[in-house]
């Protein structure tokens, strides 16, 4: 049995693993117009990340196999992102998205080469309905936590475990500052965050960058 993974590697979806943002794609294709006035609150500290895509989700007027079809044709990988499963496989490190997409267009996407007996996938689970999209979100353990990102971080640091953040926005904000370290898309809001509010960042364009950041910080065992 292998020992216990002393760090992790937390990422974003949206953005981050894949360069589009698979749920914009669909918002725009699909949900009302409205959605971005929606985000816009949420950018402005109006409202959480959990309420701002449950009330954007809500919008979505179409089935998954549809949705799945229309982001597929346009979204793609950030480069190297196998190299980094294949780095943290090695190292024993593990893996986890934390993201406020739509879970069935995350599974879809990692839905290969065995990824998803690896990595675990923290996300809300969206049913379908007449409505549009209704959302269940992983439960808030810690009073503090501004959502369920840094909820998990904050869990998994009181566990001993050294934190490593990968993302773009600023629903990631909290996550990255409840981390030991973060990889911020090169020139994204959450970069820019980061600079403004002293969080130790490193921008990356591929993931062969945070592949040679955590060589850098995690000594071979």
């Amino acid at each position: 049995m292998s020992a216990k993974p002393t760090a992790a590697v937390f990422l974003d979806f949206d953005g981050t693993i894949i360069n589009q943002d698979t749920a914009e794609i669909a918002l725009d294709r699909y949900g009302d117009p409205a959605w971005v006035l929606i985000d816009d609150a949420h950018e402005k500290g109006e409202i959480s990340l959990e309420e701002s895509i449950a009330r954007e989700f809500a919008t979505l007027k179409a089935p998954e196999r549809e949705i799945i079809k229309e982001v597929s044709r346009v979204a793609e990988f950030r480069p190297n992102f196998d190299g980094l499963v294949d780095f943290c496989r090695g190292r024993n490190l593990s893996i986890k998205v934390v993201s406020g997409g739509l879970d069935f267009l995350i599974r879809h996407f990692l839905d290969r080469d065995e990824w998803l007996n690896f990595i675990e996938v923290h996300c809300p689970k969206a049913q379908f309905t007449t409505e549009g999209y209704s959302l269940t979100f992983p439960p808030r353990l810690d009073a503090r936590s501004k959502n369920f990102k840094d909820d998990l971080v904050r869990r998994e640091r009181k566990d001993g475990t050294k934190i490593f953040f990968v993302g773009d926005g600023i629903g990631d904000l909290s996550a990255a500052k409840e981390s030991n370290f973060v990889f911020a898309v090169k020139e994204s809001r959450l970069a820019e965050l980061c600079q403004e509010q002293n969080v130790p960042y490193l921008e990356i364009e591929d993931f062969s960058q945070v592949v040679a950041g955590l060589s850098q910080r995690i000594p071979e065992t």
